[in-house]
């Protein structure tokens, strides 16, 4: 069984091997408004969203470096936990300031609230099976900058931007253009819930 037909093309040509697609999937949720936002040190609209594992599949250190290279009041918040990888967290707390939050993980309501409340959400991972994250972005109406590996491309489509996979250069760009073009951000969240 695999999550995505990038994952079932693999096996099919790398180990001849046919497997069964069952998609990943999430709930339509109801946007919370923000109440636990400022005690996280975030303002709803203020900040652009990385949720998974620190782990360095994930990119977050390519989303550091790109952000560290952007003259915006945007925080950047970074949710969740390591995942046998305390080297690459340490790596990750060097960006650590004012502006780059490391978040531990967060669940429940607040979690919902930071999905809710994101200007944009950006899932920069150079590896993904069916990026959950991905998902539920999407279900909560939220403008994603993704990095262009086939397993995001499949799920993203036309309602999502996308960078060069491991180009700190495009992906700054890419989310410089995003703080720049609220419209656009704006547009590509109403068509994520469609």
């Amino acid at each position: 069984i695999v999550v995505s037909k990038t994952l079932r093309d693999h096996f099919k040509t790398v180990h001849g091997m046919n497997a069964d697609y069952i998609p990943n999937g999430t709930h339509m949720p109801q946007p919370r408004p923000a109440k636990k936002l400022e005690a996280l040190g975030l303002e709803p609209g203020k900040y652009v969203l990385f949720v998974g594992r620190l782990v360095p599949e994930k990119g977050v250190h390519f989303l550091c470096e790109a952000f560290s290279q952007i003259q915006t009041d945007m925080k950047l918040a970074l949710v969740g936990g390591l995942s046998f990888s305390q080297d690459y967290v340490n790596v990750l707390k060097r960006h650590e300031s004012d502006r780059v939050r490391l978040l531990d993980y967060v669940f429940g309501e607040a979690l919902e609230e930071l999905w809710s409340n994101a200007y944009c959400v950006v899932q920069p991972s150079t590896m993904e099976g069916l990026s959950i994250a991905l998902l539920e972005a999407l279900s909560y109406g939220r403008c994603v900058l993704v990095s262009d590996i086939p397993e995001n491309m499949e799920v993203a489509e036309e309602c999502a931007l996308s960078f060069k996979s491991k180009d700190v250069a495009d992906l700054r760009d890419k989310l410089s253009h995003l703080i720049a073009h609220p419209e656009e951000v704006a547009r590509l969240g109403a068509q994520a819930r469609m």
